[in-house]
């Protein structure tokens, strides 16, 4: 490939910088960056020699800023030169012409194979963003000794379709460094400005993910501050909506539908911060009828304060206000049954419960995974949704949750009362684990 010029290529390596320093964190580990634009960019004007350079000197600029560690720095940099070059020699082997045919056009040149070198050019796309994924998660999978299955999982679902989307712009970027340089003269100098506003509007989308995360950090402190009254329920709202997510996210649900689960399963008893729960999560004989009946309530008052956040309205809402719906129809506070029951709802009942069963309680140890397993077995079909039960015994990665958090409790600090030579305690459990006051 014909030599672009060192002012060329020292401009697109600023413009990767600059748009690399405003990368936002994925979901496990790792950082997500738009600075690809501008090395796909160099692929197609300069092939993937010129483009894997862009892509190396400015990733060691960023990490060095960054102060990374040299092994970090070695490895970024040789994922993403490795991920251009290897794109862009099969697209060029394939028949793909550098530059390509529509840039040739906007020059001023002769159309041809236009149809060919854009399908080419999303190969060469999938070939990119696939290499790049593959190696960054296995990276942190050795790293981290997770399953690379999981962590590939969390990264990339949802996003390499944004991904190839976003590739689009590559293109644009490379047909807008032609025009200016074919009207002007100013290609290298003019793309740097042009691109300035959108490391702007990337910033400002930085500080939307800031704002979103501080409100999830808000919602937590929510949470910690209504189970300080109950001491059993230490941590258990965080458990429950972790594992819920790991459902949600093997069901195959969107990003978006895993955080409303998620959401939900962090506020599904927040309604029990009302004051007259307060006596019966503190009273260590049996509940009356009455006072059932009244517990019982804490699911709608739940939906109650999450709607009050107008975001909330809607899946969230109705999976806090059904959480405690059966399968059989049996439960509260509505009696729906079976698929008229929300996902969100049925998915948080088998966290809710697994969660109750793999945590210490003063009677008995927690349950190991073959009891919880068994339990879940005996009653899919009468209160949780058979498919999913059959999706979170046979799924390693729910499973491995469930061992995590198993592993991650310690024993949960429950009230004993001595009273007259016999010993009292007081514990709440949900689902198929029915409360017991004393014994």
């Amino acid at each position: 490939m014909p030599y672009p010029g060192t002012w060329v290529i020292a401009c697109f390596v600023v413009v990767a910088f600059l748009l690399d320093q405003s990368s936002t964190n994925l979901r496990v580990s790792a950082t997500g960056s738009t600075s690809f634009v501008i090395h796909m960019a160099a692929g197609i004007l300069f092939g993937g020699t010129w483009g894997g350079l862009v892509a190396g000197v400015s990733t060691v600029l960023t990490m060095v800023v960054k102060r990374s560690a040299a092994v970090k720095v070695i490895f970024n940099c040789a994922q993403r030169v490795l991920s251009v070059v290897l794109a862009f020699t099969l697209y060029t082997r394939l028949g793909g012409t550098i530059p390509p045919a529509y840039l040739r056009s906007v020059s001023g040149g002769t159309p041809e194979s236009v149809q060919i070198d854009v399908v080419l050019f999303f190969g060469a796309a999938s070939i990119y963003f696939l290499i790049n994924s593959f190696a960054v998660s296995g990276a942190i999978a050795l790293d981290s000794g997770r399953r690379f299955r999981e962590v590939w999982h969390l990264n990339t679902r949802g996003v390499l379709g944004y991904d190839l989307g976003a590739s689009v712009i590559s293109i644009l970027v490379a047909v807008l460094y032609v025009q200016l340089q074919g009207r002007w003269g100013i290609g290298p100098v003019g793309l740097v400005g042009v691109i300035l506003p959108i490391i702007a509007v990337r910033h400002v989308y930085g500080l939307y993910h800031r704002l979103q995360d501080s409100g999830r950090e808000l919602l937590d402190l929510m949470v910690k501050a209504i189970e300080a009254r109950d001491p059993y329920t230490s941590g258990h709202s965080i458990r429950v909506a972790t594992l819920a997510k790991a459902i949600a996210q093997e069901a195959g649900m969107s990003s978006a539908a895993v955080e409303e689960v998620y959401t939900a399963a962090l506020l599904h008893d927040v309604g029990k911060i009302h004051e007259e729960f307060a006596p019966l999560l503190r009273k260590e004989s049996k509940l009356t009828a009455e006072e059932t009946a009244l517990l019982q309530t804490h699911a709608q008052k739940s939906a109650d304060l999450v709607g009050i956040i107008s975001s909330f309205r809607g899946s969230v809402q109705d999976a806090v206000r059904s959480h405690h719906e059966r399968w059989d129809g049996t439960g509260y506070p509505d009696g729906l049954a079976t698929h008229v029951i929300p996902m969100g709802a049925r998915i948080i009942m088998i966290s809710d419960t697994t969660d109750a069963m793999t945590t210490d309680r003063p009677y008995r140890k927690k349950l190991s995974l073959e009891t919880v397993v068994a339990e879940l077995q005996k009653y899919k079909g009468s209160q949780f949704d058979p498919s999913l039960v059959e999706l979170t015994i046979n799924s390693v990665a729910v499973r491995r949750v469930i061992a995590e958090l198993q592993n991650s409790t310690s024993e949960s600090p429950v009230t004993t009362l001595r009273q007259g030579g016999s010993t009292r305690v007081r514990w709440r459990d949900s689902g198929i684990w029915k409360a017991r006051r004393a014994y």
